[in-house]
């Protein structure tokens, strides 16, 4: 092995959000280093991925060996939430997502990103980094007590909850304090066809309950109490537990005939976020930046989707120096609206919850939530490019979609007040200035809906009167996406005043 210590860029922390900007960086031909501590106790967690985690696990090379590692199938969702009637969410097609235990799905990462030319220091330990005008350098510590001094222009932190730089700009949220109670159960002869597959959750006075399946017989779960007054102090955590589940209705009856398969284990699970994600020469990835409530098994896909453009950014720094600073307030922007997305998403079933338990654990939670997601109608995790959300009002959407449904035809002429703006943007792995559609409603401007490149719809529009017409043109032109994501795309262009129906 090099002994080099001179690299271009440094990644802390070896989960899914520093594989995965490691492994994009090293594919794209920059000398990366990969410094992962030990395996912390976290290493125990089960988690799910979703089907939708396959785009970006594909765009990092990653996709074949995680399916090849024999992760057991995420087919869907099974909730109980607020008293009501069971939900139900079955993932359609054959490409299920994952359900993992977090130190098997890092030992893959950690491999790939090895295939990929990464250098590793397993076992090692950042204990300080310094940044100069020269870069950084950082000094890492191993397990044998060993010194390494490490220097290069970018590093990304991605040290998880620990946060070896992220945590000096972190907002902690002090309404609410949150303890995960985790433990495995076994039973023989598995769980039942009807949640096999499933992640299991479960609302109840003053807490909730998921459950992962890791194999036909085994299940992780977790209960998520208010730390403020879980006392630990003599009292056994699988007790703790046990208690939390016997308020359940539904998981704790499940449970009754399992098998704990350890003594359980409890972890801070509390939310954060960033005053600042990122400057020239850093960026804070996953959980180092910002941490959420697990509900929607977002977790690990919001991680990957946090370190590939952590690495997007600083390979856009390195190969295009003048492009630092507007790559930067890119990564900025998105992490921001990622964690407000996700608390507005948050804030909806926490205030069910606060309507039916009128518990002040859900009241609090409610509150604050939607005090730090703020006003919008959600980020399009699914498009990487995406930076943020459409500002277009959703019930503006739905009016001109109700609008073009009553049209016989199109009818469709260019907006009266349509300009273009730049702005930035992802292609090809790297963040350039693109043109988008501004109007006076929405002078920021825009340019994808769903993956639907509006500049391109637009042109298209006036030439088709019927939409499944445009729908096809647009589809020879662009990668085809499915109709409905394309008439969301069409009346929000509408709705933003890109589009007006022409006075026939």
């Amino acid at each position: 092995m090099s002994d080099r210590t001179s690299f271009e860029v440094i990644v802390l922390g070896g989960g899914p959000a520093g594989t995965a900007a490691a492994t994009l960086l090293a594919r794209r031909s920059h000398e990366v280093v990969l410094v992962r501590p030990p395996s912390p106790p976290a290493g125990q967690l089960a988690e799910s991925v979703p089907p939708s985690a396959r785009l970006l696990l594909s765009e990092l090379g990653v996709l074949d060996a995680v399916e090849a590692a024999g992760f057991y199938a995420n087919t869907g969702n099974t909730v109980w939430w607020a008293n009501a009637n069971e939900r139900g969410e079955r993932f359609g097609g054959n490409e299920p997502g994952f359900h993992v235990d977090r130190v098997g799905l890092e030992r893959v990462l950690v491999a790939a990103a090895e295939a990929c030319g990464v250098r590793l220091l397993l076992g090692m330990s950042a204990r300080s980094a310094v940044q100069s005008e020269h870069g950084w350098s950082v000094t890492c510590e191993g397990t044998d007590g060993g010194i390494l001094e490490l220097s290069a222009p970018w590093l990304i932190d991605a040290t998880g909850r620990h946060g070896l730089l992220a945590r000096e700009v972190r907002e902690p949220d002090r309404s609410t304090t949150t303890l995960a109670l985790v433990r495995r159960f076994r039973r023989p002869g598995g769980w039942g066809d009807d949640v096999l597959g499933q992640t299991l959750i479960e609302s109840y006075e003053d807490g909730w309950v998921w459950s992962v399946p890791l194999s036909a017989e085994i299940r992780c779960t977790t209960a998520m109490v208010d730390q403020r007054h879980a006392d630990l102090s003599g009292v056994h955590v699988g007790a703790m537990l046990d208690t939390e589940l016997a308020k359940t209705r539904h998981l704790g009856v499940l449970l009754e005939h399992a098998t704990p398969e350890d003594d359980g284990w409890a972890c801070p699970a509390s939310l954060y976020c960033a005053s600042q994600y990122a400057q020239p020469g850093l960026a804070l990835a996953g959980d180092a930046g910002s941490f959420i409530d697990p509900l929607s098994s977002y977790g690990v896909k919001k991680a990957l989707a946090s370190g590939w453009l952590a690495g997007v950014t600083a390979h856009t720094s390195l190969i295009d120096a003048p492009m630092t600073q507007v790559a930067v307030d890119f990564f900025d922007a998105r992490e921001r609206e990622v964690y407000r997305s996700y608390r507005r998403r948050a804030a909806e079933f926490f205030e069910e919850a606060a309507d039916a338990y009128e518990h002040a654990y859900w009241s609090t939670r409610a509150e604050a939530a939607r005090t730090a997601g703020g006003e919008g109608d959600g980020l399009d995790t699914d498009r990487l490019e995406a930076p943020g959300a459409s500002p277009v009002p959703e019930r503006d959407v739905r009016t001109a979609f109700e609008q073009i449904r009553a049209r016989g035809s199109l009818s469709a002429v260019r907006g009266s007040t349509v300009r273009t703006v730049e702005r930035a943007a992802i292609s090809h792995q790297r963040i350039v200035l693109e043109q988008h559609l501004a109007t006076d409603r929405h002078p920021e401007g825009i340019r994808f809906v769903r993956s639907v490149d509006l500049r391109t719809m637009s042109e298209l529009a006036p030439e088709h009167e019927q939409v499944p017409d445009l729908w096809s043109a647009y589809n020879g032109v662009e990668a085809p996406v499915p109709l409905p994501d394309f008439l969301t795309a069409l009346a929000t262009a509408f709705a933003a005043g890109m589009l007006e129906h022409r006075n026939d």
